[in-house]
């Protein structure tokens, strides 16, 4: 039986960044979903599992940071990389407290970015 891909959801409010990490993952071989704010994201976890959800820190309405916190009390095992454009020690303990198993800063470098997944994934 072929092994199924891992699944990725990206949860980002810019569209172009959104599209452009989605087909970048698909490209490699990823199912990616997107959700622009943290209630789509939600919805879509509501009736999907995903192997690493990937979500930037400031969303309109519930942040990224909070998103993961109420997420991982119920799935307290998902893997969760953190995107922010502001970079401070502050954001990055957040990140962790929250269980992220890393996190990125902005601009993305896909190329920094999919070594880091793979290394979440365990690849």
């Amino acid at each position: 039986m072929p092994e199924m891909p891992d699944r990725i959801l990206i949860v980002e409010d810019e569209d172009t960044l959104c599209e452009s990490l989605q087909r970048v993952f698909r490209r490699d071989g990823y199912e990616a979903d997107i959700a622009d704010s943290a209630e789509t994201a939600f919805r879509l976890l509501e009736h999907n599992t995903y192997d690493l959800i990937l979500t930037d820190v400031i969303l309109p309405g519930i942040s990224g940071i909070e998103l993961i916190a109420r997420y991982k009390e119920q799935n307290p095992d998902q893997k969760v990389i953190i995107m922010t454009a502001y970079a401070s020690l502050q954001t990055a303990v957040e990140a962790l407290r929250v269980g992220a198993v890393d996190f990125i800063v902005k601009p993305i470098m896909h190329d920094e970015l999919k070594r880091m997944v793979k290394k979440a994934l365990g690849r």
